[in-house]
């Protein structure tokens, strides 16, 4: 079976816990990680060996394929987040 394709969106205090919880499922595979601060991001990607890394939400959407994200922002920004995904699918 092929692994789900996934990003997280939120890199902060969470994300390690959801990304370590995500790593222990065979079926799943983080592809991308967003945060507004770049270098957060990309100290979750170097920790957990994820290959992209993006500071802009449109443009993960727009380059990645993608089977369901995981959103780990304030609770403001869900239903942004939530529109972002369905509009590219």
């Amino acid at each position: 079976m092929e692994k789900l394709k996934f990003a997280v969106l939120g890199c902060g205090f969470w994300s390690k816990f959801q990304i370590g919880a995500w790593s222990e499922l065979e079926g799943a595979e983080l592809v991308a990680v967003y945060n507004r601060t770049r270098s957060k991001a990309e100290a979750i990607a170097e920790y957990f060996n994820v290959p992209q890394v993006y500071d802009n939400a449109d443009d993960l959407f727009k380059n990645e394929k993608l089977d369901f994200v995981d959103i780990i922002t304030d609770v403001d920004t869900h239903a942004l987040f939530v529109e972002m995904a369905v509009k590219y699918g």
